[in-house]
């Protein structure tokens, strides 16, 4: 699967800085890649730990909006610093990336998206 996403055009149109951080977010899901399961792990990835990778907050925040544009990632659950929140964002991997190019490519905007609420995500 990783050999298909690498050679397939939507990574190829990747930003830079949203390739580099690409495998970052494949290794917050520990599970084998040919697990079903894999795209529905819902997992966190923080600004702080991303100054750790080595991205600035405003290159995180494009980084985000490419994988999700490009169908790399979704949001799961929205967080924030504004309102009541303080939450953090939950994030799961997508295969949306496969019909990049094509008619039945789904696109989603980040800063557009309504965050799902799921099972896993309720006891936050």
């Amino acid at each position: 699967m990783v050999w298909d996403m690498l050679n397939h055009e939507a990574y190829k149109a990747l930003p830079p800085s949203a390739a580099k951080a690409l495998p970052y977010f494949l290794g917050k899901v520990k599970l084998p890649y040919n697990d079903p399961r894999r795209c529905k792990s819902d997992f966190e990835f923080t600004y702080p730990e991303a100054r750790r990778c080595g991205f600035t907050d405003s290159t995180f925040s494009g980084v985000l909006d490419d994988l999700v544009l490009y169908g790399f990632i979704d949001v799961a659950y929205k967080g924030g610093l504004k309102g009541n929140g303080k939450s953090k964002s939950v994030y799961s991997l997508s295969e949306r990336w496969k019909n990049y190019g094509s008619e039945n490519f789904e696109k989603r905007v980040r800063k557009e998206i309504l965050p799902r609420r799921n099972e896993s995500n309720s006891k936050m």
